[in-house]
């Protein structure tokens, strides 16, 4: 969203590199990033992780594409977020939360001066951490068939009452962004609005749902009649579906923007071929593991490649319609298939016991395993990316 610079030579972008990675060493919390555990575990890791937010966006290296007036800096350019990302994937830090990116761009796009003024600096200063309240329990990833609904009232507030299922970060979230059905008689994409609603308005209920790693990352959020006033409404009234297909397109390239965890999944899955022995020899000289890990390795460099072309073509203003769900598609299903295969190639190989770097491979390529089908779900599911793929980038009918 900042004004578009020219393309940063080689020597200047190993330079924001080189602060990237001395700004993590120096202010990272004492603590590696775990996929599947990004929540804070306890209220010191919480505080932990708001300075660290809050330093990133102080430094520049988040919230940079932001509008200057905004906190945006002028000399941003798309490579600078790509190596943001990188780099703090690749120290294990803990990644700002894809939720408040995501309500930030809804926020400067369909915002009200007024709610820009009051919602976007404690954004900043990670005093807001923002949650998602889209999906439902009979709706799931096909949000536009969402049942919470809304009634506005002669003063111009709203009354909501409803059910949000699966809403990652909400047990410590201080705001929601959330979709509404207004108009009782709508169906599907129409009749609904999007609003901000306050975690701690009364009325709202969080019910944290520990997933089958035993991590809390998800939480059930029932709405019962809370009042949200004339502010809390983003745009129009009936607006909602394409605010939210807007951020929604935002968040599934960062999603595949994530790229990076794909090459560390290979680095732990060729760690463990590489220390292990089955049947008496290198898991590495069986032909078939050799050839399923390189089959692998090919899939990440495919992943890889679409994120750099696009990165290049958004900074060109050539990016095209569904390429942030073919970037959350590929990364979604790619880091899937690596981190399966590893957890099953580490539970039936022998490790090297005296390197206690594979065990740690191991855990960390089943911890991504148990992860994964989350990634195929949250922000929109694999089957409903394939869907908008073939309505918007092929143009085939709808049956």
């Amino acid at each position: 969203m900042s004004i578009t610079v020219a393309r940063p030579g080689a020597v200047q972008l190993s330079e924001f590199r080189q602060r990237v990675r001395a700004h993590i060493d120096e202010h990272a919390p004492p603590f590696a990033a775990r996929e599947g555990r990004r929540a804070p575990g306890n209220a010191e890791q919480e505080a932990q992780l708001r300075t660290w937010f809050a330093g990133l966006f102080a430094a520049g290296f988040v919230g940079a594409d932001w509008p200057v007036e905004y906190g945006g800096r002028p000399d941003h350019h798309p490579l600078h977020d790509r190596i943001v990302s990188e780099e703090l994937l690749r120290a294990r830090a803990p990644r700002p939360v894809d939720q408040v990116n995501l309500a930030a761009h809804v926020l400067l796009h369909f915002g009200s001066d007024e709610q820009k003024a009051a919602l976007l600096p404690p954004i900043r200063r990670s005093e807001h951490v923002w949650c998602q309240l889209l999906s439902e329990p009979d709706a799931g990833s096909d949000i536009a068939g969402v049942r919470c609904r809304g009634v506005r009232r002669d003063d111009g507030s709203w009354v909501i009452d409803g059910q949000k299922t699966w809403i990652t970060d909400g047990h410590w979230a201080d705001m929601g962004l959330a979709l509404i059905r207004t108009d009782p008689a709508s169906t599907r994409h129409h009749g609904l609005s999007a609003f901000i609603v306050p975690l701690s308005a009364a009325g709202v209920q969080v019910r944290p749902i520990r997933t089958i790693n035993e991590a809390i990352e998800v939480n059930e959020v029932f709405l019962d009649s809370v009042t949200i006033g004339p502010e809390g409404l983003i745009g129009e009234p009936g607006q909602g579906w394409s605010i939210i297909m807007a951020g929604l397109d935002f968040e599934r390239f960062g999603i595949g923007g994530n790229v990076i965890l794909l090459e560390l999944l290979i680095d732990d899955l060729v760690t463990v071929a590489r220390n292990s022995t089955l049947c008496g020899r290198p898991a590495l000289d069986h032909d078939d593991i050799r050839q399923t890990v390189a089959e692998l390795t090919v899939e990440v460099e495919v992943a890889k490649a679409f994120i750099d072309d696009h990165v290049e073509r958004m900074a060109a203003g050539a990016d095209e319609i569904g390429d942030g769900s073919i970037a959350k598609l590929s990364f979604a299903e790619t880091y899937h298939r690596v981190s399966a295969y590893g957890t099953e190639l580490g539970a039936t190989v022998c490790t090297v016991a005296a390197d206690a770097g594979v065990q740690d491979a191991k855990q960390r390529l089943r911890e991504c395993w148990l992860w994964s089908r989350a990634y195929t779900v949250s922000g929109g599911s694999s089957e409903m990316m394939r869907n908008i793929l073939a309505k918007r980038r092929l143009g085939l009918p709808s049956r």
